[in-house]
């Protein structure tokens, strides 16, 4: 069978290719599951000819999969399972649809609409589909939640086309298939500019490759390691250019990197030069050094033309400040945007440090994965209560408890500031 085509970077697919990698049974398995633009159907179809055609295997216990004497058997039960998922996932019985875009830069915009069926939600999402001309939206994913759940209980992806991608629970641990560990051959080299297309955080864009996990690290990770480990370093740079090592994963997503390296992005293309032995450590240094100065001074503009230099200077007043915290949803114009509730923290500090009138904040309550960082939106609620600081807020969250649970506090703390101002 044709493993390759599930292989999602396309140079280590021609890489794979071109040495005919003989994939073993349970490398297959695990390639079809992780690929990114297969269809839960074409996973399925996979599956089912890899069962015919590839010699069955037992899968060992490992910290987060469990022992299978028999892939096939694994890989049966498994899409058996996914089936009654997708079923229980579109049933009519009472649960809430809600949707929401995924943009090519990783970005996600929920939409405002609320369904008691799948098929009006798909219906609606088919409409946008057929307005994505310029190609910006990546995906889709339809979260199902029931009456007074505080978090969506499914959740399925879909592609840009509207192929059903994946479904699983969201509450669930763990999948099976991310408790393994691979060693795979990969075509890049130390000093190759590569990056992950599409990915965000602290990872993002271009890097220069210092390394790839494999053999060496091999023996300890194909006993305990999982997906997580399958890991690649090397130097990034950040917005100001200036340069940091790190891990990121998944090293099989990994692709040269084929845009322009202008600007600060010069600098990647020394440092990788100099890993290779192309030029020294001196000339990279004077560069580096060269590039970002050049950078820099090309960048400034003169204070006392700018709305910045001319309030710093007290020739005229701060503009007053509107706060948005919401970790999905971009904040209206005339808004700053806060994902998380310490971000949104640091930013009050920083308009009272330097003397501007906070507005208004319009929270939300759920920040998703960007509750980690200072916890839900309620959370600022209770610092700004803690401080004696009794700013304007208001609520926009779809979250009916976690509404409640905010006015609650607003209403509890927020009339003591009214009567003292009486």
């Amino acid at each position: 069978m044709n493993v390759y085509r599930f292989i999602n970077s396309k140079d280590i697919r021609e890489h794979l290719e071109t040495i005919k990698y003989p994939f073993g049974s349970l490398e297959a398995a695990w390639i079809i599951y992780q690929c990114r633009f297969a269809s839960l159907e074409e996973k399925h179809a996979a599956w089912r000819e890899l069962i015919r055609t590839m010699p069955d295997c037992a899968i060992e216990e490992r910290p987060n999969t469990e022992a299978h004497d028999s892939l096939h058997r694994f890989l049966a039960a498994y899409m058996k399972r996914e089936t009654k998922l997708l079923h229980v996932f579109c049933e009519n019985d009472g649960g809430i649809y809600r949707w929401m875009e995924c943009q090519e830069d990783g970005e996600r915009f929920e939409h405002p609409g609320i369904y008691s069926d799948y098929a009006k939600c798909y219906d609606q999402i088919s409409r946008e589909i057929s307005d994505n001309e310029d190609g910006e939206i990546a995906g889709y994913l339809v979260t199902k939640t029931y009456p007074d759940a505080e978090e969506p209980c499914m959740q399925s992806k879909l592609s840009a086309e509207g192929e059903l991608l994946s479904v699983r629970e969201s509450q669930a641990g763990p999948d099976p298939f991310e408790g393994l560990f691979f060693v795979f051959p990969t075509p890049f080299q130390k000093g190759d500019i590569v990056w992950e297309p599409n990915t965000q955080g602290y990872c993002k864009g271009p890097f220069v490759l210092t390394g790839v996990s494999g053999e060496a690290e091999a023996p300890g990770h194909r006993r305990g390691g999982d997906n997580s480990d399958m890991t690649a370093w090397g130097y990034f740079q950040d917005e100001s250019g200036n340069i940091y090592h790190e891990t990121m994963w998944n090293y099989m997503n990994l692709e040269y990197y084929r845009g322009p390296l202008t600007g600060k992005r010069r600098v990647l293309r020394a440092l990788g030069n100099c890993l290779k032995g192309e030029i020294d450590e001196g000339l990279f240094a004077r560069a580096y050094h060269a590039i970002l100065t050049e950078e820099y001074a090309g960048s400034l503009v003169p204070r006392d033309i700018t709305k910045e230099g001319m309030t710093l200077a007290a020739l005229c007043e701060p503009e007053p400040v509107r706060l948005w915290l919401d970790d999905l949803r971009k904040a209206p114009t005339g808004y700053k945007w806060c994902t998380s509730v310490n971000a949104a923290i640091r930013c009050i500090e920083l308009c009272e440090k330097a003397g501007c009138t906070i507005e208004l904040i319009d929270c939300d309550h759920d920040l998703g994965d960007y509750a980690k960082d200072g916890g839900d939106g309620i959370r600022l609620i209770d610092w700004l209560a803690e401080r004696g600081t009794f700013y304007r807020i208001e609520l926009h969250t779809m979250n009916p408890v976690g509404r409640e649970n905010m006015q609650r506090e607003i209403d509890r703390y927020w009339p003591a500031r009214r009567e003292k101002e009486g």
